[in-house]
């Protein structure tokens, strides 16, 4: 499971950059995504312009999943000051059915829906 934000947020990013593709073409390129994405450090990219994160060498050209990225960074940023960590937040989520917290998910984040919520839920040792 991972153990700060930031790990919560790489792992969000890589649901909503597999989402449609390979895992096979997301493996040989996240290096470089890393890179274009400064690391899923989601302080800065809540700062981020989707042009330029479209016109990094080795980005990844959807502009809706760049877009999603960012906005997802400005709710990470919500959430910490909501619940104080992110861990907290999946905490409060605990009481609810499955498909309420995958609708929870799914409201809060951008690219995200119900399999992806549920991905990223097993991804981060999220279970009930």
């Amino acid at each position: 499971m991972p153990r700060s934000d930031q790990e919560f947020f790489e792992v969000l990013c890589l649901c909503v950059l597999q989402a449609g593709l390979g895992w096979r073409m997301i493996r040989e390129n996240w290096v470089k995504f890393r890179q274009v994405f400064y690391g899923f450090d989601f302080d800065r990219l809540a700062e981020a312009k989707p042009t330029e994160l479209l016109k990094a060498p080795g980005s990844i050209k959807n502009r809706r999943k760049v877009e999603a990225i960012i906005y997802n960074a400005k709710e990470f940023q919500r959430i910490r000051q909501e619940y104080d960590s992110f861990s907290n937040f999946l905490d409060s989520l605990k009481t609810m059915r499955h498909d309420e917290t995958f609708k929870v998910l799914t409201k809060r984040f951008r690219h995200i829906g119900d399999y992806t919520a549920e991905y990223f839920l097993h991804s981060v040792g999220y279970c009930k």
